[in-house]
Formats: structure tokens, sequence, C-alpha cells
């Protein structure tokens, strides 16, 4: 390489200092670009992978009698009452085996 190659790199470089800036900030454009879509594709995982569950009432009492008669704890019986939709008798079924 000579001295005369050397130098007119040098002002090729000189005079193209813009193109390599606006190529820096083009590749970080797109870098926040495809961050922005992977947030989004995952809200719409969390948002849509959740059933909605109708609300169902529980009566503290029929939670109570299960709870005591079966000496069972409340989350059995209340995830009981949910699939029974809140029915005592039914839930009451359930839990000990009856499938009528």
């Amino acid at each position: 390489m000579t001295t005369e190659d050397h130098a007119d790199e040098k002002s090729v470089d000189k005079h193209n200092w813009g193109s390599e800036e606006l190529s820096k900030v083009s590749d970080v454009q797109e870098e926040k670009d495809d961050l922005k879509m992977n947030t989004d594709a995952l809200g719409k995982i969390f948002n849509s992978s959740a059933p909605v569950r109708p609300k169902i009432n529980i009566k503290k009492e029929d939670l109570q009698m299960i709870m005591t008669e079966l000496e069972l704890p409340e989350a059995t019986v209340r995830n009981a009452l949910l699939e029974t939709e809140g029915d005592a008798r039914k839930a009451l079924r359930l839990l000990i085996g009856i499938n009528n």
C-alpha cells in the first residue's frame, strides 16, 4: 500500500463518517423495534393463557361445614366447591367419591 492509497482511504473515511453514524442509529432503532415486538408478543401470551372463570359464590358456612366434617384442608374443599359451582351436596359427593 502506498502513501497515496492511504491518503485516499482517510479522505473517504472523513467523508463517510455521517453514513457510519446513521447506520449505528438505525441499528439501535431496529433493536428497539425488535424488543418492542418481543414484549408485545409476551404480553399477548400471558393475557391469552389465563382462562376466564365465571364468578362463583361460595358460602363460608358450607366451606366450614365440609372442612370440619371431612377434616380436609381449606384449599381442597374450596376447589371442590368451585368445581361444583358452590353446591355443597355435590362437593361432598365429589370429595367422598360418590358419583351420584
